[in-house]
């Protein structure tokens, strides 16, 4: 497991309209990720796609959280979970996350991760 450190003890507090949206392929690297996500996380949309959503882990976060989240989605399955994310400058956010398999025709081409109940298709 990568270490995103280091970190702070301050906690971002953002807006509660602020909704967090991102995808990413089927090995967790982003594919894109919404104007919110990218302002809170304070990386730059070019720091975020192409990398592991890993990028914005926090080290608090068990790694049994991540093992359920992955046999979840990869079952075909939506997962739920409270996720505690890091900011670029070692802040941390929170996040009531759901993340969804994106299926095109019947295919799983990779996940939606939110912070609400989208629908996740192509």
């Amino acid at each position: 497991m990568k270490n995103n450190g280091p970190v702070t003890q301050r906690e971002i507090d953002y807006p509660e309209s602020a909704v967090f949206v991102s995808r990413t392929d089927l090995k967790g690297v982003m594919t894109d990720a919404n104007a919110s996500f990218i302002e809170v996380s304070g990386f730059g949309r070019e720091e975020l796609l192409g990398k592991s959503h890993n990028r914005v882990r926090h080290p608090d976060m068990p790694a049994w959280a991540f093992a359920d989240l992955w046999a979840t989605v990869k079952s075909g399955h939506v997962w739920r979970g409270i996720v505690k994310n890091r900011a670029k400058n070692g802040d941390h956010y929170w996040v009531r996350a759901t993340v969804s398999p994106i299926v095109c025709h019947g295919k799983v081409e990779g996940y939606a991760h939110s912070d609400d109940d989208h629908n996740s298709t192509c």
